[in-house]
This record gives C-alpha cells, structure tokens and sequence, in this order.
C-alpha cells in the first residue's frame, strides 16, 4: 500500500463544558475507536476559572475514544487543536510501528540501540507529514459558548488554513452541536464541500441550547464510515528499508 492511501482518522470534540443530554459519549467514543476512529478531546476554559472538574468527562471520553485530552483559553484553541492532531499521528505511527518492529525482531522503539531508534523516529516524523488525515471537529455550540464562538470560528479556519501546508491530503469535516432548533446537531461543512462557503456558514452558528455531546458523537461517526477512505494499516510502513 502507497504512504498516500493510508488514511487516520479522528475526531476532536471541542466543548467548554459536560454534556447533559442524549445519553453516554464514553460509551460512543469506545465504539469509535473499535472502528480504528480515535477520539480527542479539547476543554475551553475560562481565564478566571478555578479548576477544570467540570471538563473532568473529556477525561474519560478521549480515554475511551484512544485518543488525547487538552485543555486551553479559547485564545489558544487553534494551537491546541493543531497541537493535539500533531501528537494523534504521531502516536499512531509510533504504535503501528512498534507492533511491526515486535513481529520482526522482537523489539519495541524503546529497546532499540540509539541510532537505528533515530533513523525510525527521523522515519515517523517524515511519514507523519505525508499521511492522509480525515478529521471531523465537533464543536460545542450550547448556550454557553456564545461569547466564545468568535475566536473559535477563526480558530477552525486557521486550522485548516494549516493543514495546507502537508505534503499529505487533509479532509475536514465541522459538526455543531446542538443543532437547529430541536435537533441534536448541525453539518457546517462536510468532507466533500468546498471551502469557500465555510466562512459564511460559520458566522451563520448561533449558540444556544443544550449539550447533546453523545448523539453529536455518534453522527461524526456515521459520517466518517461514509466517507471514502481507508484505515491505516500496519503494512504501509517500509521498516525494512529505514532499518537497513
């Protein structure tokens, strides 16, 4: 298989508080991940707030979901973001990695000598930049996010103004949550969609209502399942040809 057809595949939920309606999202962000889709969470937290025990179930949703847990000022949300799909595919690469190095010589990256584990971290840090990236964001738009959603619109177009530079492809989906009124979410932008009326349909969101992170959760899923693409295998990385 090609470097370009391997595809990883996440979800980063975004939210500045706990969900309180539609059910468990611990329990949707372990059926994520048996379906190879990891789950990352980001907590908003205010600049005057003491403590994060209401953002404790991003904890456990992106424990569940395989995935990484930050927390930011919603200043810092489009590093964070960056920051948390860096660390995703590179901890993925290195998993798929040490599996292979296990089945060939019977060693892990952390057992190797010092050179022969540079040339392979070297490896992962250049394939990292290549492989293909499906995301869908999952953004918290209930009630109390209102007097955060400007920074946080320009946080996901300079997110994706970011991707630009890979030498991989990166598809990018935007899910709001909750949705219109009397739904539980809203598509803003699907895989497929151009980016030019992303902008307008971003100034378009207006928080309001509740949490509904768990259904939210559930159709980010359904909509990665339809899209085209595949998982990425352990077959794709070339570990011979680094080692030798």
């Amino acid at each position: 298989m090609d470097n370009k057809q391997a595809v990883i595949k996440q979800i980063i939920i975004v939210t500045d508080g706990q969900s309180n309606v539609g059910g468990n999202p611990i329990f949707v962000a372990k059926e994520a991940f048996q379906k190879n889709i990891i789950v990352n969470t980001v907590g908003i937290i205010d600049q005057n707030q003491k403590e994060e025990k209401p953002l404790e179930e991003i904890i456990y949703i992106a424990e569940a979901g395989g995935g990484i847990h930050e927390y930011t000022y919603v200043d810092q949300l489009y590093q964070t973001m960056q920051s948390v799909t860096y660390k995703t595919v590179n901890r993925t690469l290195q998993e798929t990695v040490n599996k292979q190095l296990k089945e060939m010589i019977g060693q892990d990256l952390h057992d190797m000598p010092p050179e022969s584990r540079s040339k392979i971290l070297q490896y992962i840090d250049s394939f990292a930049d290549e492989v293909t990236l499906q995301c869908c964001i999952l953004m918290d738009t209930s009630g109390s996010m209102a007097n955060k959603m400007m920074m946080a619109r320009h946080s996901i177009l300079d997110l994706m103004d970011s991707f630009k530079g890979r030498k991989g492809k990166c598809d990018i989906a935007l899910i709001t949550y909750p949705g219109n009124v009397g739904e539980d979410y809203k598509v803003i932008h699907n895989f497929d969609d151009t980016e030019k009326d992303l902008e307008k349909r971003l100034y378009q969101i207006q928080p309001r209502g509740t949490t509904p992170t768990a259904p939210a959760l559930r159709y980010a899923i359904e909509l990665i399942e339809n899209y085209h693409g595949e998982s990425l295998g352990e077959e794709i990385l070339q570990l011979e040809e680094t080692m030798g």
